[in-house]
């Protein structure tokens, strides 16, 4: 079997409801663009994979892409890490880290699928194998809203059977503002469903302090917090660690590492309580179980985070199964149409933990038709607005 092509197929399709927070200041075109990768081989099987980075920079990735079917046509799909060496070789230069990464993983991801397709088994069992039967997920949403919707939405989740739920605690005016929202979250979903908070600094043209993280954090500690993420800019490793040294709830982050060089970053730093990759981010599913079993020998648990479309929620998960320190999984309440239709069975939860998929592959598709039913926007592309802090 042999590669016949590498292609990306970018759409553009409505994300979050009309009025939401997050869909109103970085999306004004309400489409949120995404950048799956797929693999086609001469005998009939594909793959498909997904970066994160086609939601900000969707041509770019296409023309990554494109340099990187050069290097891949004509060679053997199932010898997966030696094509992922193809690649990060070839980029060396000016690829070690960042959007080129991205890129790279994304392919990877689309290889592991279609060589567990090939092998009629799910990607986890070619990672090491299975190391959980089922996962807890946390409701990801909590985006700024009238209170009296935010309150509807945690009661929403809890007759969900979610466990825990992570809101955002970016985009507002002031400290109060955040205490007001996170006590009203805490009150309405009650002492025994955990509540986490996204500063989500990560994404700010100006990022706060690690002075101002800090009071903020304390400010919030009494109402019994799983984590504060992204506390502050996310190369300010010292930063982050600093802030552990000074506030009792637990700091995370890492979403937006692209390689190993970062990681070690955080790790050298003492920077986190809880790390946070995303192989739709972090350069693919290799290097996903690398920085967990990096994580796993400093004691550090993991939580996936995975807010792209199914193609990168399933490639995640996969990992995570495979991963014996993740305990937990983001499940987005954002509705994206982009996740569902990408798998060939929904995902299953039973008492707030997502049950292990046993589809070959990552268990997604590309269903007919869909670039027709969501074509690509060019400009519908996530921005944060130089006035937002």
């Amino acid at each position: 079997m042999k590669i016949t092509s590498v292609k990306c197929i970018l759409v553009s399709a409505p994300y979050a409801n009309k009025g939401d927070a997050e869909r109103e200041i970085c999306l004004k075109t309400g489409y949120r663009p995404t950048a799956f990768l797929k693999v086609e081989t001469d005998a009939g099987i594909y793959g498909l994979g997904e970066t994160y980075a086609g939601t900000y920079a969707p041509e770019a990735v296409r023309g990554i892409a494109e340099q990187m079917e050069h290097d891949l046509i004509g060679q053997n799909p199932m010898s997966v890490l030696e094509m992922s060496d193809r690649m990060r070789v070839a980029n060396y230069y000016l690829g070690r880290m960042g959007l080129t990464q991205c890129v790279i993983g994304g392919i990877e991801m689309a290889l592991w699928d279609l060589k567990g397709k090939a092998l009629g088994v799910p990607v986890y069992e070619l990672l090491g194998g299975k190391v959980h039967n089922e996962i807890m997920a946390y409701a990801s949403g909590g985006n700024n809203k009238p209170m009296d919707e935010l309150k509807q939405e945690m009661h929403d989740y809890a007759k969900q059977g979610f466990r825990a739920v992570k809101i955002r605690i970016n985009l507002l005016p002031d400290i109060d503002a955040i205490e007001e929202k996170v006590a009203v979250c805490r009150e309405a979903l009650g002492p025994y469903i955990g509540v986490a908070v996204d500063a989500a600094q990560g994404l700010a043209k100006y990022p706060w302090s690690v002075k101002k993280a800090i009071e903020i954090a304390k400010r919030i500690e009494k109402y019994n917090l799983l984590w504060i993420e992204e506390p502050a800019e996310v190369t300010n490793y010292e930063g982050f660690a600093e802030i552990r040294r000074n506030v009792s709830i637990p700091v995370a982050g890492g979403e937006t590492v692209t390689s190993l060089v970062e990681a070690e970053s955080y790790l050298k730093a003492n920077s986190l309580d809880l790390f946070q990759p995303d192989a739709a981010v972090i350069g693919g599913l290799s290097v996903f179980r690398r920085v967990a079993q990096m994580c796993e020998r400093k004691s550090i648990p993991i939580a996936v985070h995975a807010w792209c479309g199914g193609v990168g929620i399933m490639g995640n998960f996969h990992a995570a199964f495979a991963s014996r320190n993740c305990t937990i999984l983001e499940l987005s309440s954002v509705p994206n149409p982009l996740r569902e239709e990408m798998m060939v069975e929904p995902l299953k939860m039973v008492n707030g933990y997502i049950q292990v998929p046993s589809t070959p592959g990552l268990g997604v598709h590309l269903p007919d038709g869909l670039e027709e039913k969501y074509p690509y926007l060019p400009g519908s592309v996530y921005r944060v607005p130089l006035t937002v802090s």
